[in-house]
């Protein structure tokens, strides 16, 4: 017989449960299962390609250099597919998860809001730079530009989905079910869209619309995005736009991200105050 004997864990010591981190990126590997096997959240993903059908149909000009309105509308396009993702899909499921009691079921066991809130981040965020990488990659391969600045655009694209992700949350407190969770998340996709630079340059708009816009979470990742696609300074217009160095093109980029920052900080607090965990919680 061994003489060694397991000794039991010292008086006072309690085993650690696994950290926030790990328990956001499992659950994040269980938000992808369900993600791929969700015939709703697949529309999600087709309807960003349904977007960038009429760039292609609408007349094209020369802004600056040799960028034309078909570029500046495909760079901020991409964050439309954060946008939707975002704002669709935690709407979506997790006011199905709250009718079927699955939501209060975690925050029983103990699940931080943050590993349930992040792990559904962490898919529309993978999702959103994904499926921009493959658009642009489509786009280079029938001869258009690659971006000036893939890290800014991804930053965009990232700061955007997480932004939208966080209003997509703040949805489910205001629905009762997941079918009135689709039809509700259309308002203010389609604000956003239409508010954003997206869909209507910001150059359009009056000036006093376009300062107020700007302050939105939306005009922001689109300006980032066409800077980083063009490398130009396109934050104060189009017009008089300069190309610059990476340096400086960040330097520009600073009030953006701030905004973005900003609304996501926000946008975090009101999802920790107002989500609704229970069906029957008033």
């Amino acid at each position: 017989m061994s003489t060694t004997a397991t000794r039991p864990p010292a008086r006072g010591t309690a085993r650690t449960g696994p950290s926030t981190l790990n328990r956001t990126l499992r659950l994040a590997r269980t938000e992808f299962t369900l993600f791929v096997r969700y015939k709703t959240a697949l529309m999600y993903l087709i309807m960003p390609a349904i977007l960038f059908m009429p760039l292609w149909s609408t007349p094209s000009a020369p802004v600056f250099g040799d960028f034309t309105t078909h570029d500046l509308s495909l760079a901020s396009a991409v964050i439309g597919i954060g946008l939707m993702l975002g704002i669709g899909h935690p709407s979506n499921v997790f006011a199905a998860r709250r009718e079927s009691l699955v939501l209060k079921r975690l925050r029983v066991s103990g699940v931080p809001q943050t590993a349930i809130f992040g792990s559904v981040t962490v898919v529309v965020v993978v999702f959103s730079v994904a499926l921009t990488a493959v658009i642009l990659g489509a786009v280079a391969a029938l001869g258009g530009k690659l971006p000036a600045d893939p890290v800014m655009l991804a930053v965009a694209v990232l700061l955007s989905s997480v932004a939208m992700t966080l209003v997509g949350l703040l949805i489910t407190p205001l629905v009762r079910s997941a079918e009135s969770a689709q039809m509700f998340s259309v308002v203010p996709m389609m604000a956003l869209l239409l508010t954003g630079g997206i869909f209507l340059p910001l150059d359009l708009l009056p000036e006093p619309v376009r300062m107020v816009v700007q302050f939105l979470p939306v005009a922001p990742a689109a300006e980032m995005a066409q800077a980083a696609y063009t490398g130009y300074d396109v934050f104060g217009g189009y017009e008089g736009a300069e190309a610059l160095g990476t340096a400086a093109l960040w330097v520009g980029a600073l009030p953006a991200i701030g905004v973005m920052a900003a609304w996501i900080v926000v946008l975090s607090l009101l999802v920790r105050r107002y989500f609704k965990w229970d069906p029957r919680q008033p």
